[in-house]
């Protein structure tokens, strides 16, 4: 249901006066928020994936294939963890057709 003009109004006005009383709370409503989440959870995925592999190591020093069994476990969850919202795009973008060959614009 769309909004209609005075709510509108009334919309933009609290906006600019949300601006004008705390304008460090309007940068932070305004910053892109979810990239900043996406930015935080792949660092926190590299990390968790850096520890999966300290605890494989150290399954492997200990002789003990349990731990180092958990600690893949935990570098296979870490890397699936890093790349599921990364959009990969293996096709080569194509220019947009702006005209067709043999027509002309007149």
């Amino acid at each position: 249901m769309p909004l209609s003009e005075f709510e509108k109004r009334e919309l933009e006005l609290i906006g600019h006066g949300l601006e004008q009383d705390d304008p460090r709370l309007a940068v932070k409503l305004n910053h892109d928020a979810f990239a900043l989440s996406r930015r935080t959870s792949f660092r926190r995925a590299l990390v968790l994936f850096a520890a999966g592999l300290c605890i494989l190591l150290l399954g492997l020093v200990a002789h003990a294939p349990a731990i180092g069994i958990a600690g893949f476990a935990v570098m296979n969850g870490a890397g699936y963890w890093a790349i599921k919202d990364l959009h990969w795009s293996l096709r080569k973008a194509t220019p947009h057709v702006t005209r067709v060959e043999g027509t002309t614009s007149e």
